[in-house]
């Protein structure tokens, strides 16, 4: 900024990519909005609607663009200006502005904001030159979970020959002009069903290899099978990373995620996960499921896992996750925290994380990552060949979208459809939200299959973000020593207020039920 100290303007080349990057890449700011400061005085500019502005101690404010992702410090002066622009809704452009439009927080008056990040968000969804899939070579796990989404019945049935030959064809098919392919195993438990991982990897390594296509590959699991032979195995299968779930300390871990026998699993799991690490194999993303029940445990594994030399040095990170009830075999979720109770366990549990090295410097997202099921190359196969669009409905072959082995049923295209169809950019609430850009609509499957889900955190897809940006962009500036906590201001900082929210409307589930009514039966 013009007016702003030495110190700020450090601050925004550390924090994110300069404010002269930001504003040269291509891909920076969608199209229509200015990339360099305007050459003549009489071009109109105006606020951006993508900007949070988050109010200090001192008259200071954190600023952030969810589109531009500029983050920066500004001073009473720069705040100032700022306001008066937003007065005026639209002034002609000066120089005093050039920091604004130079880090996105200020944009073109003619600019549609709306239309240009529709327009990033359309190529980064359709582009044809990548291709995921998930496989779950079964659904059976050793592990008995209260809270998994496939209940505790779960089914023995793991890929037969002619479905991992299927899969294999579908792959060939689907991978012809691909730039890179990215696979991801899941279950169940997939390590129940090692052959079809070692198969069906070597086949699709070779085939990529041959093509010139970029491979990569990762894995969700529970981690008990994860030994340092299985582990070598995975490495040469190209499996670089693996996510194990761990609920808090022995005891709370033991109680929510032990085998179907009842007998702890907690120390064979860091057991493995020491092992594999000393050894540099895998990467290990550790998740914590948070509900109502374990927040303090959660802190005692972070103090386990300090304790055990493990952390983001050595390839070990850790992510916390909100329990939901998402799935109809799913158990009840009585102690599921509200969207806003968990965004403060989550910043809680994120600070501390973030201080015994067990997690990175937190970035803020890009379309969150962009949901898998909405993209047109990416599909989960089943044990049976069924595919589907998403994980959380891979125990409903009513909705699959299609089938490696057999042909398509009539209700296919259609369930497909409903995902082809959804855009976040459809419904009032998303398309007006500051944090759009940063969510991308979150969880399609919240609003595909809302009927599918039960209480706030499964029926609504606002993320956590939206009821913590504010403490998430402090905790950003803390890490890097440009505020301390005397710069936090209790009363008028946090995203949540006695006004309503830092970051704008929310969905409720009247407007939830809006969306899934018209996808379910369209016009």
């Amino acid at each position: 900024m013009r007016t702003a100290s030495q110190s700020a303007r450090r601050f925004c080349r550390s924090l994110v990519p300069s404010l002269k990057h930001a504003t040269e890449r291509n891909d920076a700011m969608p199209d229509g909005q200015i990339r360099t400061a305007p050459q003549q005085d009489t071009t109109s500019i105006k606020p951006s609607r993508y900007t949070v502005v988050v109010p200090m101690t001192g008259g200071r404010h954190l600023a952030y663009n969810t589109v531009s992702q500029s983050f920066s410090i500004w001073d009473a002066e720069d705040m100032a200006l700022w306001q008066d622009l937003e007065m005026a809704r639209a002034l002609p452009y000066s120089a005093a502005y050039r920091g604004f439009v130079q880090g996105g927080y200020v944009v073109n008056a003619a600019t549609d904001e709306v239309g240009a990040v529709r327009a990033s968000y359309d190529r980064a969804r359709h582009s044809d030159s990548h291709m995921m899939l998930t496989i779950a070579p079964t659904l059976s796990c050793n592990f008995g979970c209260h809270y998994c989404f496939q209940g505790l019945d779960k089914p023995l049935t793991r890929m037969t020959p002619k479905v991992r030959e299927a899969t294999k064809a579908f792959l060939h098919d689907r991978l012809r002009g691909k730039r890179s392919f990215h696979l991801t195993w899941y279950g169940g438990e997939p390590l129940m069903d090692m052959d079809s991982i070692w198969e069906i990897s070597a086949d699709a390594i070779a085939y990529c290899d041959a093509h010139g296509i970029k491979y990569s590959s990762m894995m969700i699991s529970n981690g008990y099978k994860m030994t340092v032979p299985v582990a070598e195995k995975l490495k040469q299968a190209r499996v670089s990373r693996v996510q194990i779930t761990i609920d808090g300390d022995a005891e709370a871990h033991d109680s929510r995620r032990h085998l179907t026998s009842g007998r702890g699993t907690f120390d064979k799991i860091i057991e493995n996960i020491k092992a594999v690490t000393d050894r540099r194999l895998l990467k290990v993303s550790v998740r914590v499921n948070i509900d109502g029940n374990n927040e303090a445990e959660a802190l005692r594994l972070l103090d386990v896992l300090q304790q055990n030399g493990l952390g983001v040095h050595n390839g070990v990170s850790v992510y916390f996750a909100p329990v939901e009830s998402i799935a109809e075999n799913a158990g009840g979720c009585d102690s599921c925290l509200s969207k806003t109770d968990y965004a403060d366990v989550e910043n809680r549990l994120q600070d501390l994380a973030f201080e015994k090295g067990l997690m990175a410097l937190p970035k803020m997202p890009r379309f969150l990552g962009m949901c898998t099921a909405v993209k047109p190359n990416s599909y989960v196969v089943v044990p049976n060949g069924d595919l589907h669009k998403c994980w959380d409905t891979v125990m409903d072959s009513n909705r699959r979208v299609g089938s490696v082995i057999s042909a398509p049923r009539r209700s296919d295209a259609t369930t497909e459809q409903k995902w082809t169809d959804w855009s976040p950019f459809d419904n009032e609430v998303c398309r007006g939200c500051t944090l759009l850009p940063a969510c991308g609509g979150a969880c399609a499957f919240k609003f595909i299959h809302n009927d599918y889900a039960s209480g706030e955190t499964g029926k609504l897809p606002c993320p956590s973000l939206k009821f913590n940006m504010a403490e998430q962009l402090f905790l950003r500036a803390k890490a890097r020593g440009f505020v301390s906590d005397r710069d936090w201001d209790a009363e008028n900082s946090p995203t949540v207020r006695a006004d309503g929210l830092l970051t704008g409307n929310r969905h409720t589930f009247d407007s939830i039920q809006a969306i899934h009514g018209a996808l379910q039966h369209p016009q």
